[in-house]
């Protein structure tokens, strides 16, 4: 099983250092932030408590593992536990005082949330049933937790210009679809030797890819050399900047994939001559019990689905395989806890988390199965009918994520009753799938889906009103892999019930189990869908009808109140641009306050402190800040030696400075400030800087710029505030500036955060009298 490094072990110390200077009020929540994510620990919408991200490295635990989780679920979490379509397990609700007591006692079981968020190596999926199924090359499994292992250990993992994801497969099926991860491996043999059919570029999210082909054929020995080299051209090349476009797919999409291939042929050629990379031997554990019994037989229709949905027989005589359904992938720290106890009863069952959500018992001998199933029953009330129309698979939503739109679980739970009344027992049950996103982006892996939805908002009468767009015709396999496509209808959720049940029995009438469910609907779903639609179109009034105006799983009117940016991309990127965004606050107070001098320490501070995370280094006070700034910038050659002073200027800053000596300091200060953020534009996607220039002078974006054109938003509230925003930025030419005027509270809270979410610059934040002026720099199209 998976160990986890010492290296993880020893970063815990740093994020409980972290985490104190944030109490003690030393660290900022927004710099916090860029520690935080990189650990897997994200914000619930709202702010109060968060989410604890767990790696599950290919899906394969432990029963002591569950049994710890479900601790830190009960002890610190909501009591609940969430199996994403990653195959980690995620808690929720734990206050930010608590998430280095989940770190630390999972650290015991070699669990980690490390790596589960931010711009990180992500958990490294597999095939759910890697080792047992008769259909594979061979068992991927201990591969992909190798792999986990060594990249966890390399500092460059936690740095990347954006999440990086990996999958195994160990046949064509793809279970872990991984041909929609930015770097899939395949098992195959080659003259028997063991090896990798390799891909690159593949993603789901706001732009959807299907992955190239990089390499035939790899030997497994060399996996290691492969994914080192892969993952160095994506962390030299990635464009760090632009959250929207910065994953590995649009590189090779603006690079194009030969020279992508060239970079990898160069990276991997220097890698295997100046690295030792060997991956740890993991063996699989050889099992079988051919005394294991045939299995039971009974008349208990349930327990004919079971057989029928749940069971895999394994490759291994004697033994099966039994996938649970969880519905929305939570589960409770009870049941999650009693179905680890499972092997007192039963042997040596393996535990394995699903791309489907679910949960896995592997080794289940044949005799038990019968009362395996009378156990499961006692432990969880739905589980049946796993890889299915009924096993829905979606994700958080709205429920605790910043970035959800609509309540996915809230509807999931109502799809489930639908399906459950109508369909058990038809043909489409086995052959139909639904997949369901809050939101454009793809946790709940729409893409992929048969049948797919993603939340969308329209307005009605001037009140927001939660829609759903429909996709169809998603598929994994090797090569069969395609994206779900769009239908061009929309529908508002309330009436997306209904609509599935006319849609799936119009197909479930039409087909059999014979039927190629992938042809019949990509020659018949979308125009079938446009016919049925058009009854479940229409919105009525608020006053006519107001549950069209409340979302699935709410009492309450539907509202985007919550909505912001998310923190996916959170890092480095976002811990330098914390420092600078508090150096520009201290620079401001110190103008407003006469030039205070202690305003001024703070100011070289900030700056000082701002770039030195790339550098290796995080110092917690200020004299050790502006110390490692010489020592890393300025003697080596790459800031100016103007500033080689800098500590004794800030250690003159007394508070009996006369009026010009310290004007003087400050502007010291203001231009060391706008040097450091010249020094950030110009930094390389690896992180590397130039060599400073003598008479090298600051860019236009570094001194204060005309103001273009001029929107004034006073009064204007969330969220369509914003959107006047982005409207008016619609027409404005990439370079200009918009000078913004936003009242104080939400409307500045929110809406600067948004726009530097769509790729904008936030250029300066003013405080006039009784309003804001945010200058606004326009990068990108959004």
């Amino acid at each position: 099983m998976f160990k986890l490094p010492n290296e993880v072990k020893e970063g815990i110390r740093n994020y409980k250092s972290s985490l104190e200077d944030l109490q003690s009020g030393k660290t900022s929540p927004a710099r916090f932030t860029g520690m935080r994510v990189p650990w897997g620990i994200y914000s619930h919408r709202g702010g109060k408590v968060f989410m604890n991200r767990i790696r599950i490295p290919a899906g394969q635990t432990t029963a002591e593992q569950l049994k710890a989780i479900a601790h830190c679920a009960r002890a610190y979490g909501n009591g609940m536990t969430h199996i994403t379509t990653r195959q980690d397990i995620q808690l929720h609700a734990v206050k930010i005082e608590d998430t280095i007591k989940v770190i630390e006692y999972l650290k015991d079981y070699e669990l980690s949330p490390r790596g589960g968020g931010g711009n990180t190596v992500r958990n490294v999926t597999a095939c759910v049933y890697a080792g047992v199924c008769k259909d594979e090359a061979f068992d991927v499994g201990g591969y992909a937790i190798a792999l986990s292992e060594e990249l966890l250990a390399r500092d460059t993992s936690y740095n990347l210009p954006r999440k990086f994801k990996i999958g195994f497969s160990g046949c064509a099926k793809d279970c872990a679809a991984i041909l929609v991860n930015d770097l899939g491996l395949l098992a195959m043999e080659k003259n028997k030797q063991k090896g990798f059919q390799v891909f690159v570029g593949g993603g789901m999210g706001a732009e959807s890819l299907v992955g190239n082909l990089l390499e035939e054929f790899i030997p497994a020995e060399e996996l290691g050399f492969c994914v080192a080299a892969i993952k160095s051209v994506f962390y030299k090349k990635g464009d760090r900047r632009n959250k929207h476009h910065n994953r590995m797919r649009f590189l090779i999409q603006d690079s194009g994939m030969a020279n992508f291939k060239q970079w990898y042929r160069e990276e991997l050629k220097s890698i295997k001559e100046t690295e030792y990379i060997a991956l740890r031997k993991i063996e699989p554990v050889s099992r079988s019990s051919p005394r294991a019994g045939r299995i039971p037989r009974a008349e208990d229709e349930d327990f004919k689905a079971f057989l029928k949905y749940s069971l895999l027989r394994q490759r291994q005589d004697g033994l099966v395989s039994i996938e649970l359904r969880v519905p929305r992938g939570d589960i409770s720290a009870a049941s999650l806890e009693a179905l680890a106890g499972l092997g007192n009863d039963f042997g040596e069952i393996e535990f394995r988390t699903s791309a489907n959500q679910n949960l896995c018992l592997c080794n289940v001998k044949r005799k038990d199965t019968h009362a395996l199933f009378l156990k499961l029953k006692e432990i969880l009330k739905d589980f049946l009918y796993p890889a299915t129309l009924q096993d829905v698979a979606c994700c958080k939503g709205a429920l605790t994520c910043n970035l959800g739109l609509c309540n996915s679980p809230g509807l999931t739970e109502k799809l489930e009753e639908v399906i459950k009344d109508n369909f058990i027992g038809k043909a489409a049950l086995g052959k139909l799938n639904i997949k369901i996103n809050g939101c454009p982006n793809a946790c709940g892996q729409h893409p992929l889906g048969l049948i797919a939805l993603h939340g969308m908002v329209r307005r009605i009468g001037g009140r927001p009103v939660p829609f759903y767009k429909l996709l169809l015709g998603g598929r994994k396999g090797v090569p069969h892999t395609k994206l779900a496509g769009d239908s061009r209808i929309i529908l508002p959720a309330k009436s997306i019930p209904l609509f599935i049940k006319d849609f799936v029995n119009s197909i479930n009438s039409a087909i059999d189990e014979d039927t190629d469910i992938y042809d019949y609907i990509n020659k018949y779903g979308a125009s079938l869908a446009r016919e049925i639609a058009v009854k479940y179109a229409y919105v009525p009034g608020y006053s006519e009808n107001r549950d069209y105006y409340i979302d699935w799983g709410n009492e309450s009117e539907f509202s985007l109140d919550g909505l912001g940016p998310g923190e996916c991309g959170a890092g480095v990127m976002d811990m330098i641009e914390a420092d600078l965004a508090d150096a520009r606050i201290h620079l401001e107070a110190a103008v407003k306050d006469k030039h205070n001098p202690a305003e001024i320490r703070k100011l070289l501070f900030f700056s000082s402190r701002a770039l030195l995370i790339v550098r290796g280094v995080d110092p917690k006070d200020e004299l050790s800040a502006i110390g490692d700034f010489i020592g890393k910038f300025i003697n080596p050659g790459l800031a100016n030696p103007k500033f080689s002073n800098l500590k004794e200027v800030y250690n003159s800053l007394a508070d009996g400075l006369g009026l010009k000596e310290k004007e003087e300091k400050f502007l010291y200060a203001k231009e060391f400030f706008e040097h450091v953020k010249e020094l950030y534009k110009n930094m390389e996607p690896s992180f590397n800087f130039p060599k400073f220039t003598p008479g090298q002078t600051l860019s236009p974006e570094a001194k204060e710029s005309m103001v273009d054109a001029v929107l004034d938003l006073k009064g204007v509230k969330c969220p369509l505030n914003y959107v006047q925003a982005k409207l008016y930025l619609e027409n404005v030419k990439i370079g200009q500036i918009v000078e913004l005027s936003l009242d104080e509270g939400e409307p500045l809270e929110n809406v600067p955060a948004s726009l530097k979410n769509d790729g904008q610059e936030i250029l300066e934040i003013k405080k006039e009298d009784g309003y804001y002026k945010v200058l606004v720099k326009k990068l990108v199209d959004s």
